[in-house]
């Protein structure tokens, strides 16, 4: 490792991040000014910077910054000498454990960090302890700036003033600096007619039709459905109310990875808070229409489980949507939530069809592993261009047998022309049977899976079976026309390659 004072050769990476100083700042401009002032503080020291590592993205946890974990990955492998930054908490700063494996991965590589201001070799004692005493700073720092943000949002819920996005039906505005919401006119009329209808006995999706009839369009997509009409019905906002911890954000590790949920909490974990904007719908009106919902639907757990086996596989074969689990008088339904699609079907039917695919599937596999010879569409269709390919070579051999009858080639160029034929052919075989062998053994795999999902299936829980199906089919399309017999729908698989 060369000496701090002579950087001289090293080669150099570059990591761009805003500070949260400036936040609000145009990214591009920022890392841009950024990357001027590295590009002098490297020259100054006469590195010559071979990759720039600029981070767009903004996340407390080290797996939430793309650009760091492959900076880390780079300066574990040992393939920079230096990284110049604009400040040592530009790298480090969040998480404690996210700090100490950054800064551990930086002095077991004897990577230099270079900042405008100081240079920090981390196998010298006295650089080391300044750095982790630095970042200690910048993490008390950061934790008393959420402590001030987090006080600043309770005190606006409290006050009423807290506006996240705008509901349909309103749009942004401000009393004095106090942020609030003003009446839209040309959405809120819908509001009303949503309102109006639901209270005189029309159902969500019968709603959502009208609305789209007379012209109404959600925020975030082309239609409003039965679950956008709901929503809004259960809306307190719509009374002059603000509405806060509608969701809980949670983390959940599977499989090694870290994955983000989104729970919907029910209304008794809602914060409600007197809010500075008009209503538009009279409160009497409101509560009238939570009465018919609370008496129309029974709640779901909000937990964030699965408590439907075909949850994520069935996709409604018209608008390409998926397909839900309702129970409607009792008996629980498979339907697309958009109105004019396929017709519902009665879910154990819709249950039982997929499982009835995946015995015929294993007793069509059955005979070909027995044969060992795996005759099967799958096989044929894998192993066709290779054939085409050996046939295309026994035409030129045969081809080259006639050139030498005819005059064509002498002796010596006909040999040395049939060898390489011979060697092609030889090579087009092996993969042939290569590849012959390769989807026996996909085969024999997904035969196992398939089976292995029958035979655990009726002793697993909802949970279990949705994850047991995901195991091996990839999408359900679903088709069933308007009036058709129960049973008349038609499923399309596609599998998960073995």
């Amino acid at each position: 490792m060369s000496e701090k004072g002579n950087l001289t050769g090293l080669r150099a990476y570059a990591y761009l991040r805003k500070s949260r100083m400036e936040e609000g700042m145009d990214t591009e401009t920022v890392l841009r000014r950024h990357r001027e002032a590295l590009e002098e503080c490297a020259a100054e020291h006469g590195l010559s910077i071979q990759a720039y590592f600029p981070e767009v993205v903004s996340g407390e946890s080290l797996y939430a910054r793309p650009q760091m974990l492959r900076l880390l990955e780079a300066v574990e492998k040992g393939e920079c000498g230096a990284v110049l930054c604009m400040d040592l908490d530009r790298l480090s700063r969040g998480r404690m454990k996210d700090q100490g494996m950054i800064l551990d991965a930086f002095k077991d590589s004897g990577t230099l960090i270079v900042t405008p201001e100081k240079i920090y070799d981390l196998s010298d004692e006295i650089d080391d302890e300044l750095a982790e005493f630095k970042t200690f700073m910048s993490r008390r720092e950061y934790k008393i700036i959420n402590k001030r943000l987090r006080r600043g949002l309770q005190r606006s819920i409290r006050e009423g003033c807290y506006i996240a996005n705008a509901p349909y039906g309103y749009r942004k505005t401000a009393v004095g600096r106090r942020p609030t919401l003003e009446i839209f006119e040309p959405e809120a009329k819908f509001v009303r007619v949503m309102f109006q209808l639901y209270a005189s006995g029309y159902g969500c999706t019968s709603i959502a039709g009208q609305v789209n009839a007379m012209g109404a369009r959600p925020h975030r997509s082309s239609a409003f459905s039965r679950n956008s009409v709901a929503k809004i019905l259960r809306n307190p906002v719509y009374i002059g109310k603000i509405v806060w911890d509608q969701k809980t954000h949670v983390k959940k590790n599977a499989g090694g990875t870290v994955k983000r949920l989104t729970i919907s909490n029910p209304p008794e974990k809602w914060t409600v808070a007197e809010g500075l904007h008009p209503p538009i719908i009279e409160k009497e009106l409101f509560d009238r229409v939570q009465e018919i919902i609370a008496g129309r639907c029974r709640p779901g757990t909000h937990d964030g489980s699965v408590r439907n086996p075909l949850a994520g596989l069935v996709r409604c074969g018209i608008c390409g949507g998926p397909m839900q689990r309702m129970t409607l008088k009792g008996e629980a339904y498979l339907l697309c939530p958009r109105k004019g699609c396929c017709a519902a079907a009665k879910f154990t039917l819709a249950e039982g069809r997929v499982l009835r695919h995946l015995e015929d599937l294993l007793a069509g596999m059955e005979p070909a592993l027995s044969s060992g010879r795996p005759d099967l569409p799958l096989l044929e269709t894998a192993i066709s261009d290779i054939s085409a390919s050996l046939s295309a070579a026994q035409r030129q051999k045969i081809r080259l047998h006639e050139l030498l009858e005819l005059g064509e080639y002498d002796l010596p160029t006909y040999r040395a022309r049939m060898e390489a034929v011979t060697e092609k052919l030889s090579e087009l075989e092996r993969q042939r049977e290569e590849a012959r062998l390769r989807l026996e053994q996909a085969l024999q795999s997904q035969s196992e899976k398939v089976q292995s999902v029958l035979d655990a299936y009726r002793t697993s829980d909802a949970a279990q079976k949705n994850a047991l199906l995901h195991s091996v089919i990839e999408q359900i399309t679903y088709y069933k026309e308007k009036k058709s017999r129960p049973a008349d729908f038609q499923l399309e698989f596609i599998l998960k390659p073995g």
